[in-house]
């Protein structure tokens, strides 16, 4: 740890090796201690990845799910390690998620672990295979691992433990009995409650535990005192076993006559997921027992669910968003924002171009607001900036900063000195947003790029929304030093790929929907990396500047703000829209767009329809035209579509 804290500066180390010994010293007694102790180290030391690592196993422990998979994940693309994965694969259970961790489990990197890795993910494994309802396959996938009895320590008796969980589950009670028997053998340090078990078998009494309701009972992973807990996924030696109480909303198995033991319920429905409202009627199984006082399981019928309409975002598995001008304007939260992040149920992930604030300060500022936020759910250019300083210089080589002492502190932590002067001969010019950025510093910047630094830019906004409205931008700071230099800087941010690259990576998403208010940036940044987007009209687009985008800046979607993620896909959607006819007469550099209604169509449609018809006039026209080359006139007859235009401040 010592080896790795040596990126660092020696105070800065310092402060960090402490904090990392105070979650050690805290983490059995006090997780929630223990993580603010984690969160403190992360702080100063982002980019060192046994940092993140302990900061991920801190957040396991404490049951935050979301940070834990975070910083689980970043550790882990640190350290080129995939010892982490049965804990990441756990943290997707916490969410809900079992499926993902199967998938984790069944992956090439899951089934190359070895050793006490492996048997913790056919834990894990095992678990997630009971969260779906799936008993013997839970039971089929411990019996890979090393079921040797006699053995003891905390892996064998957590092995053991879940072991037992998926025989009673599976209905096999006598075999149960036998290795909860020989969990308890094996658990020298009583981390299961093993002989608890071991007792209510004994005494047929109901093995859900008293006082918990069976609509909310927590997810299959989380934190409570040992001697409450029922299944052993727990993927660390500081972690640590698991509860094995999934919702009843799944079926229950029956596994002795009515007078007998009832098992608990073996599946977890996340709360937000339709399969919750169908998985409680399934529960309601029938039993029928034998002459020699067998049972013989009877499902019931499940009633067919009415049909749930999909939101726009719930057909994604991440959501990246850009911050100012879509989820706030400077201090002050956009409408509806709070609550549609709040309700949409996909982990959002905030992917700003702003490089003047560190990726904590940005959390704590989304937080004041009423957001939910961590760290690691904040990717700025700043920290794409800096990693593309790491890949291109030698370690220790030095970069002139252009921007804030926190830009400043993402270049230390990839190895990269620090100067604000060109007299150092520094090897690169970084440059990112500052409100205190001045003609000296620029002029600084210039003289080093003269000389033959490296230069990259963090992003090339030219403006920056605010609730006054749009200020200055980096990217005009940027063309001053352009136009004094006559050279072009490598671009971090957005619409350039490594942000984007970036977003992805951290938020492992293989189908990510990019949510902004730029089309310039956020939008051309999706179509560069190949995924859908989404523009909002809260910031900088208009209706009237998505109408004649050029084909790099066309969105999938177009919605009024963040509430938009919660609607219908379809009506969101660029293209035909049913209800609305729209008529597109082509002259030269001018087209004219007729549109009218019938009564049932929706009135939210109609700028998705405009635009696709308009877009497909301009590329008709030879394409690429901007709004100042082609007049484009929409007009209508119709009182209702004048409203609506009108509305859209489309003239």
């Amino acid at each position: 740890m010592r080896r790795d804290l040596l990126s660092l500066d020696k105070a800065n180390a310092e402060q960090v090796a402490r904090h990392l010994v105070m979650v050690m010293n805290l983490l059995g007694e006090d997780p929630t201690a223990a993580l603010a102790h984690a969160r403190a180290a992360r702080e100063r030391a982002g980019r060192v990845g046994v940092v993140r690592e302990t900061a991920g196993i801190a957040a396991y422990t404490a049951g935050e799910w979301q940070e834990a998979l975070g910083e689980l994940r970043t550790a882990r693309r640190l350290t080129g390690s995939n010892a982490l994965l049965p804990l990441i694969a756990d943290s997707e259970r916490g969410l809900g998620r079992p499926d993902r961790a199967i998938d984790l489990a069944r992956s090439a990197e899951g089934r190359a672990l070895t050793g006490e890795e492996a048997t913790e993910m056919l834990i894990v494994e095992s678990g997630a295979r009971l969260d779906l309802g799936e008993p013997e396959k839970a039971v089929v996938t411990l019996q890979a691992a090393n079921l040797k009895p006699g053995q003891t320590g905390d892996g064998p008796a957590r092995l053991f433990y879940a072991y037992a969980t998926a025989l009673l589950a599976a209905g096999r009670r006598d075999d149960a009995v036998t290795w909860f028997m020989n969990a308890a053998s094996a658990d020298i340090e009583d981390i299961t409650d093993a002989e608890d078990r071991l007792v209510e078998l004994a005494d047929g009494v109901d093995l859900v535990e008293p006082g918990v309701d069976e609509q909310t009972a927590p997810a299959p992973v989380i934190s409570e005192p040992a001697e409450a807990r029922r299944a052993a996924p727990a993927p660390t030696e500081t972690t640590e076993p698991a509860d094995e109480r999934p919702a009843a909303s799944a079926p229950t198995e029956i596994l002795e006559s009515a007078d007998e033991v009832q098992a608990e319920p073996v599946r977890e429905v996340s709360e937000k997921s339709a399969e919750a409202e169908v998985g409680s009627s399934a529960s309601e199984s029938a039993e029928e027992s034998d002459a020699d006082g067998g049972v013989e399981q009877v499902e019931a019928e499940t009633p067919t669910p009415e049909p749930v309409v999909a939101s726009l975002a719930s057909g994604y598995d991440a959501l990246l968003l850009d911050l100012d001008g879509t989820v706030f304007a400077g201090a002050e939260a956009l409408p509806g924002a709070v609550e549609a992040l709040a309700t949409v149920g996909v982990p959002a992930y905030y992917v700003t171009n702003n490089a003047s604030r560190r990726a904590p300060d940005v959390a704590a500022h989304l937080t004041e607001l009423g957001f939910e936020a961590v760290a690691d759910q904040v990717v700025t250019s700043a920290q794409a900036a800096a990693r593309m300083l790491g890949q291109q210089l030698r370690p220790g080589s030095r970069a002139l900063v252009v921007g804030t002492d926190g830009l400043a502190q993402e270049v230390r932590e990839v190895g990269i000195g620090v100067t604000r002067s060109a007299d150092d001969r520094p090897d690169a010019v970084i440059q990112g947003h500052s409100p205190t950025t001045d003609w000296a510093i620029l002029s600084e910047a210039v003289l080093a790029i003269n000389n033959g630094a490296l230069w990259v830019a963090c992003n090339i906004d030219p403006t920056l929304p605010s609730e006054r409205g749009f200020l200055i931008g980096n990217g005009s700071m940027v063309a001053a030093v352009a136009n004094a230099t006559g050279k072009t800087p490598l671009v971090a941010g957005k619409p350039a790929a490594p942000l984007m690259a970036d977003a992805i990576e951290r938020s492992a998403s293989t189908h990510p929907l990019v949510v902004g208010d730029r089309l310039d940036t956020d939008i051309e940044g999706a179509v560069t990396v190949g995924v859908d987007s989404a523009v909002v009209l809260t910031g900088v687009t208009t209706a009237s500047h998505l109408l004649v985008a050029i084909p790099e800046q066309r969105p999938t979607y177009v919605v009024d703000d963040l509430r938009g993620l919660l609607s219908a896909p379809d009506t969101a959607r660029i293209g035909e829209q049913p209800g609305w006819t729209v008529v597109v007469e082509r002259r030269e550099n001018e087209i004219s767009v007729d549109v009218s209604a019938a009564p049932d169509a929706v009135d939210a449609a109609l700028l998705p329809a405009l635009a696709a018809a308009t877009w497909s006039a301009l590329d008709a026209q030879g394409g690429n035209e901007s709004e100042s080359d082609v007049v484009v006139t929409i007009t209508t007859s119709d009182d209702r579509v004048r409203g609506l235009l009108d509305a859209l401040g489309v003239r």
